[in-house]
C-alpha cells in the first residue's frame, strides 16, 4: 500500500465531526492545554503543532482518542525516512507494552477505544501500523508492539 492510499483509507474511515464530549480525564496543565485545544474541534482541524506538542492521543478519554486519532495517524505518516516523535508515540499508543500488569491495564483501555471503532477504522488503524513496521525509518522496532497489538487489539 502506498503512502496516498493509507492516507485515503483513513480519511474515508474517519470522516470529520466536531467533537463535544469529554476530552481528558485530568485538570493538570497538559491537560488543560489539551482541553483547550482540542474543544469543539474535528480531527481535520487540528494544526501540525499541536499534534507536534501532544505528540498523541494517550493522555485522552477512550471517546477523545477516537475523535482526534486520525490527525495523529496522518502527522505520524509524515517524514517517514525520519524519526518524528508522532508517529513513535502514536505507534505505542495503539500498542500495550511495558510490564504484564500494566500491558493488561492498557490493552483494556485500547479495548475500550476500539468498541468505538467501525470495522473500517479498525482496518485503517490496522493498515497504518502495518505500513509503519515496515516502511518508516526504524519500523523494525514497532514489529513486537505492532503484532502484539493486531493479535490482541486491532483484529
Amino acid at each position: 500500500m502506498a503512502d496516498e492510499q493509507l492516507r485515503n483509507q483513513i480519511r474515508q474511515a474517519f470522516p470529520p465531526a466536531q467533537f463535544y464530549g469529554p476530552i481528558t480525564p485530568c485538570d493538570c496543565e497538559e491537560c488543560t492545554d489539551i482541553r483547550d485545544g482540542l474543544r469543539h474541534k474535528r480531527w481535520d482541524e487540528i494544526s501540525t503543532q499541536f499534534l507536534d506538542f501532544t505528540c498523541s492521543p494517550v493522555l485522552l478519554t477512550p471517546e477523545a482518542f477516537h475523535a482526534f486519532l486520525p490527525a495523529y495517524l496522518l502527522r505520524g505518516l509524515d517524514d517517514l525516512g525520519g524519526d518524528t516523535v508522532v508517529r513513535e508515540f502514536t505507534v505505542y499508543s495503539l500498542c500495550p507494552n511495558g510490564s504484564e500488569e500494566q500491558s493488561h491495564e492498557y490493552q483494556n483501555q485500547l479495548l475500550q477505544v476500539a468498541s468505538f471503532m467501525s470495522p473500517l477504522q479498525i482496518q485503517a488503524g490496522r493498515a497504518f501500523l502495518v505500513f509503519v513496521q515496515e516502511n518508516a525509518a526504524h519500523g523494525k522496532w514497532f514489529r513486537p508492539f505492532v503484532a502484539r497489538a493486531l493479535d490482541g487489539i486491532w483484529r
